[in-house]
This record gives structure tokens, sequence and C-alpha cells, in this order.
């Protein structure tokens, strides 16, 4: 701790900080009824005694105003102390500048002296009121403060707020392993043995010049077996994106927390840091002490909070709401008509689209996981991923926008400006440290939230690939430059894409219209198509909907009782966290039953209608619409407007443009059953063509030719046959190791075995 020079008559006056008193007054400060003298920390107007009986006197006397304690707030907080063992006080800020300004504004200034002289205070005030036979070793409380007046944006950071108390918000993008930090060095004589023990102070230790048993000087080594460590973790921390300036690069900072501050904080969430912003000099080479003339500033944390776009917390974070806001969610889920007012408090400026809403809904509440480690059975999932395929200007883009804005964590990326590392996570070497280390990408960092891509149909195959093992397993393999690990990647998964020919080709599958894999798309849950269809009545709609929205030229407003957006994610959150519905013996019975009539529908056709994800999907509904309601149980009608859903979203993209059936074959691998039941029959005629040609066959024909025979013999039995089918059934033969075909356009085909 800095010096203190005590102030007589005749001694030089101390140099005030600019814009402070000078605290060279010699009268002195009367607190209470009790005096004290005028003895300040050098260089500043910080009276020792002055400070601790301040802050002694505002925990004794602040009381909240709406609070229905008799005692006052943080007396509270130390009975708690006692009983929890958990020696943390938190102090709001606020309210000590509800209580003493001046005191907030030396705590704001002087934070490296004046904390230290809180944790005094406090420990003093502890052992009066709660520590009769405690020894002042069972107990150190540290004083935390937070919730400043004031948040500084990164980008004000500068030299004027050094060694100053600042509050920034910002997303966690790195958290380093935990590293030990001296906290007592000692020292050993080498000619006596002689240990002695230094406490660092302010980041730096100095080693004792000479030994004070044996005299010797300059004989001193650090023993670090005898040394005393605290655990220490660096934070990178970035730019919230609506502080970001327009055509600006986010900002980051490096933090550093200590002790029990350490592995509180993610890669992903969003975080209220109140810490002391210092600077340190940088050395020119790790084994040199010359230092650069540029340094490197961290801030120092002192407390953080976790905070989101809504101010409100994950479901595994701490959930804090008040009893006001509890009621209005109660009140909400009691009313009847409770389904359609949530759907119409969703994005309110989209007109209609209401299943699509519903399935969105359903994605924000989310199922439940389910582990089933002692059965050896895994886990399964409880996130929904949805697809919006459709054509351009039927808002895809603002839906995504209004899901990102109400859940409580995850990214919003484009999937032309993604890479496969920036979506799962990339290598870099520290720049610091210089070792290799793994940045967290968008699928990490939406970990327990929703991650929005929007144009999923321009990304590369090698960057869709690594959505495979995201979206089903919720983990991320990595196997990088020595890194070999599983990262988790619980996160549901919201897309739009546009069709390959600008506009959805009903004559077509969603596979042939959008051109994604097959495996990716078995994945989604929900895939819906919007077209856009011309109607007049509804077109008159649309347009008196959308001029509605412009300010003084009103026409037919819609019903505007709807829940406001804050409220919607508080309401989203607490239903989240708090809501675990199971399945009652009815809803299951529902589901079994609606799963074999799904199966039933395609035993005439010999196609597959409903596979065990579509299940797993509409359970996954099922409880999301229980969580609607805050419903401990899954009803019956949960399960029915679940298979409701399902039918209008994914089995419509599955339907078959030719034949207007379900076949779930569609998605599974991108060909329907009457496609490749028409590939087999065409297989069957290249078979019989070759054999009327065998001996032509095994030297060679070309498929002109095969083709044209084969469009003979199909005709007469009135099938048509096409150059694709034509091409599928060859590989077939070929797979079979019946013929060997070289060539693309006019292929050679020739015989290889006959059966």
């Amino acid at each position: 701790m800095s010096s203190v020079s005590q102030e007589s008559q005749g001694s030089s006056k101390q140099l005030p900080r600019p814009g402070k008193r000078n605290p060279g007054d010699p009268a002195p400060v009367n607190i209470g009824e009790e005096v004290v003298s005028r003895s300040v920390l050098w260089g500043t107007d910080i009276n020792v005694e002055e400070i601790q009986l301040k802050f002694k006197n505002f925990l004794l006397n602040f009381s909240e105003e709406d609070s229905m304690s008799e005692n006052p707030h943080y007396i509270q907080l130390l009975s708690e102390i006692k009983q929890t063992e958990i020696y943390v006080l938190t102090v709001n800020c606020d309210h000590i500048f509800q209580f003493d300004k001046q005191l907030y504004q030396q705590l704001i200034n002087y934070p490296s002296d004046i904390i230290p002289l809180f944790d005094l205070a406090a420990n003093e005030l502890f052992k009066q009121l709660n520590g009769e036979g405690m020894s002042e070793d069972e107990f150190k409380i540290q004083v935390r403060t937070n919730k400043l007046r004031h948040v500084t944006r990164m980008r004000e950071l500068g030299p004027e707020k050094m060694d100053m108390l600042v509050a920034i918000k910002g997303i966690v993008i790195r958290c380093s392993d935990i590293v030990p930090d001296m906290r007592i060095a000692s020292f050993r004589c080498a000619q006596c043995g002689h240990i002695e023990k230094i406490t660092l102070e302010r980041g730096k230790v100095e080693e004792p010049n000479s030994c004070a048993k044996c005299l010797t000087k300059y004989s001193f080594e650090l023993m670090h077996n005898y040394s005393l460590f605290s655990d220490k973790q660096h934070i990178k921390l970035q730019e919230t994106p609506e502080n970001i300036p327009e055509g600006e690069v986010p900002h980051t900072v490096h933090i550093c927390c200590y002790d029990d501050l350490v592995d509180q904080v993610r890669p992903g969430d969003r975080i209220e840091v109140t810490g002391i912003f210092r600077a340190c000099p940088m050395r020119v080479s790790r084994n040199r002490r010359t230092l650069k003339s540029i340094y490197s500033t961290y801030i120092d944390v002192v407390c953080y909070e976790k905070v989101h776009k809504q101010s409100f917390n994950h479901e595994e974070e701490v959930f804090e709401i008040t009893e006001e806001v509890q009621e209005k969610i109660f009140a909400i889920s009691q009313r009847p008509d409770l389904y359609q007012l949530l759907v119409k408090s969703f994005a309110p400026s989209i007109w209609e689209q209401d299943d699509i809403k519903k399935g969105l809904l359903c994605q924000l509440f989310g199922g439940n996981n389910k582990t089933f480690t002692e059965a050896g059975r895994g886990r399964f999932r409880g996130e929904l991923n949805i697809l919006l395929v459709g054509d351009p200007s039927t808002a895809k883009s603002q839906l995504l926008q209004y899901v990102h804005k109400l859940s409580s964590r995850g990214i919003y990326t484009s999937g032309k400006g993604s890479s496969a590392v920036g979506l799962t996570v990339y290598v870099k070497r520290d720049p610091e440290t210089k070792e290799i280390i793994l940045e967290s990408g968008a699928l990490v960092l939406s970990d327990r939230g929703i991650c929005c891509i929007d144009e999923f149909d321009k990304m590369d195959d090698s960057t869709r690939a690594m959505l495979h093992e995201a979206m089903e397993q919720q983990t991320i393999s990595v196997a990088k430059a020595g890194i070999i690990c599983q990262l988790n990647a619980r996160t549901a998964i919201l897309a739009a894409a546009n069709p390959k020919q600008s506009r959805y080709n009903p004559k077509m599958s969603v596979v042939e219209n959008i051109e994604l894999p097959p495996t990716l798309l078995s994945r989604f849950d929900l895939i819906y198509l919007i077209l856009d269809k011309t109607n007049e009545v509804n077109d008159k709609r649309l347009a008196a909907h959308i001029l509605s929205l412009y300010g003084d030229q009103r026409m037919e407003r819609f019903d505007e009782e709807i829940i406001p957006r804050e409220l919607l994610a508080t309401y989203i959150s607490y239903s989240r966290r708090n809501c675990k519905p199971v399945l009652t013996d009815d809803a299951s019975s529902a589901l079994t039953r609606a799963y074999v009539e799904m199966r039933r529908i395609g035993n005439s056709s010999k196609t597959i209608t409903a596979t065990p994800r579509q299940l797993e999907s509409i359970i996954r509904l099922s409880e999301a619409l229980a969580k609607m309601r805050l419903s401990g149980n899954v009803e019956r009608s949960d399960v029915e407007e679940a298979i409701r859903l399902m039918k209008v979203a994914t089995q419509q993209a599955a339907t078959d443009p030719k034949t207007g059936q379900i076949d779930m074959d569609l998605l599974q691998t991108g060909i329907t059953t009457t496609t490749r039941v028409k590939v087999q029959e065409t297989a069957g005629f290249i078979r019989l063509v070759l054999g009327e040609f065998k001996e032509n066959a095994k030297k060679g024909i070309r498929g002109r030719t095969i083709i044209e025979e084969v469009k003979k013999k199909s005709e007469t039995l009135g099938i048509a046959c096409n150059e694709t089918e034509f091409n599928e059934a060859l590989k077939i033969l070929e797979d079979d190791g019946l013929i060997s075909t070289s060539g693309k356009r006019n292929p050679i085909i020739r015989l290889i075995r006959f059966s």
C-alpha cells in the first residue's frame, strides 16, 4: 500500500488531483460522533480512517426504498454470509452514490486504494456483528463492486481512464486455461538458508538486497515450492454488435480474473465487467528485461455479471426476476387464448405466416434434453432445427432477425460470409504467449442458444459438411495442430435458403430446388416452404398492412393487444428454465398411434412416409407446446398440434411433385421411391438390350444406341424413360459388376458378364 503522510503545521501540502479538492485542509472531519485525523495517502485525497468510517456508516444505514425487510440491506447480506460461509459482499455502486456522492467519486478515481479499505471496514464490521468466538483467520470478506452508473464503451478506454474503475459490456470469445499467479514470493539466502517472504504489490515483487540474518548482499534465490500462488485466467472480450459503429470492426479487450472468479463465464456469454483499467510494460523478448515504449492494457476484474439482450439470464445462469414480472408471466400463462396471443406477439410486423411463426416459437421454447448415461444410450437433443425455403421477398431474413433478438444467446451469420472454421473453431497463435490456441466459432458461441444462418444455400460444401455432427450429436470434434478435443455445440439452427432458379419451382422437389445434401436436409425437424402466390384479395390486405406500418399513412390496423418484446423474451427464458414437461400416458399412446398411421400411409405404394427422426421431432414439438403453457405435462392436445405442424411443414417439403404423395426418401436420399422404381425398370430394359446384342456388347456399344433401343421397349409398355434415369440405371449396373463404361456424354458400354 502507498505510504501514509501525516500532515502537520508547517509541512508541505499534498498535490491535488486535477478537478479534486485539496486534501491539505487541516480541519478535522466529523463522521457521526467521531473525529478523525487528517492522514491521507500520498498523491490522493484519500483519508484512510474517514473512508473506513464512511463505508461502515453506509453498510449500517443504507436501506432500499421498496425494501420490506426491517434490517438494512447490507446488514442482512452480512448475516447471510455467516450462514452460507461464502465470504463475498457484493456492493451496488448506485447505492453508494445515493448515500455519499463523494465516496462514489473516490471509489471511481482510486479503486486500487479504496477497495482494500472497504475490505478492512467490512471485516471489522462483520467481526463486531457476527464474529463472536471467530478468529480473524477464519474469515476474510472480499468486497466486490458492480453496477456503476456509467457503462464505458470499449472505444472510450483511453489514457484518461487509466487506473480508474470502469464498467464495460461485451461478448466472451475466448477463455484461457487456469494459470498460477504468484501472490507471496519466498526467497532463501544461499549463505545461511534464511527464508524471507515478500508479498506482491501491484503485480511486482522486489527481491531483498541483503539478508537480515547474515547481512550478505544479493544472496537470495527464489523458491517456487515455498511460494503461494492464486488462480488466474485470461479472457478476451469483444464489443457487442449493437455498439459497433457503421463500417467498423469490433474492438476487443483483454481482461484478467483471479481466484473464485475463474471459470465463471464461457465463450458466447454476454457479461458486464467491473474492473480497474491498467497498463503494463511489454518486454522486447521473453529473455530480455528491456521494455518497449508501448504498454499493453487490460482490465483487472473486480466483479462481473452475466447480462443479455433484454437483460435476462440464460437457463443455467442466475435467473432473477421481480415478483411483479413473475405475476405478469403467470397471468399470461393462464389466458385461454395464450397460443394465439404468442403468435400475434411474435414478429407482429410480418403479415400472416401463422404456421411458420408457431414453428419458430416452438424452436425458441425448445424441448427437453435427455441423458441416458446409466442405460448407455447417450443423449437425446431437445433443440429444434428449422429451415425456411422459398421465394425472394417473403420475410425469411426478417423472421431470422426476430428469433435472434428474442433468443438469450446466439449468433447471426450469413452463409456466403461464413467459412467452416468460422462456424466451428479455428486455430491461431496467441500473440502474447505464442502458444497455439482454439478460438470459438459461431456454433460454439451459440451453445445453449440459437444460431441463425442466412443465405444457407450459398455456403460451400465443406462448410455445410461441418454441420452434420453439430446438428445431430451437438458436438464439434477438433483434431488440429496437436489439439484433439470435443466441444459442445448444443445449439438450435435456424437457416434460410433461396431456390437455385431465384423462384421456387413447384414441379421440382426441395432437394432439386435448393441443391442441399439429403443427409443435411434430413436433420432439420421442420422445413417450411414459403411461396409467393398471386391473389388479389391477399395482395390488397398485405399492401394495407405494410402501409399501416408507415407512420401517418395508417390504414386498417390489426389487433394491437400483443405482449411487449422484452416481456415475451423474459417469458421464454422463464419457461426454458423452470418447465421440464414429461409425457403422460395419454400423450404417449397418441404419439404411438400417430407414428403408426404416418407409416401406414406409404404401405400401398411401398414408400417411407415417416422415420424415427420424425417421431423424435414430434416429441420435441409437443414438449415445446407444453412449455408455452408453463405446464409440467405434455397433453394430448399438444401432440395433435405437433402432428399438424409436422404435416404442414416437413411433409409438405417431402411431397413428391410427380405423384403428390408423401415420400420421406426424398429428404433421406434425394430420390423419390417412384423415381427409384423407374430406375430399376430402366436397368432391366438395358439388360434386355445388352442380351440381344451380346456379341457386340462385349466389344462395346455407344450409349446413344442403347438408350434409343431402351426408349422403344419402354414406350411399348407405356413407360417414359429420360436420360437422367438412364444414367442412374447405368451406375447401378456398373456397381453390380455387369458392365463397364468409359466416357461421359456418349459413353462406350461394355458387357462384362450377363445374368
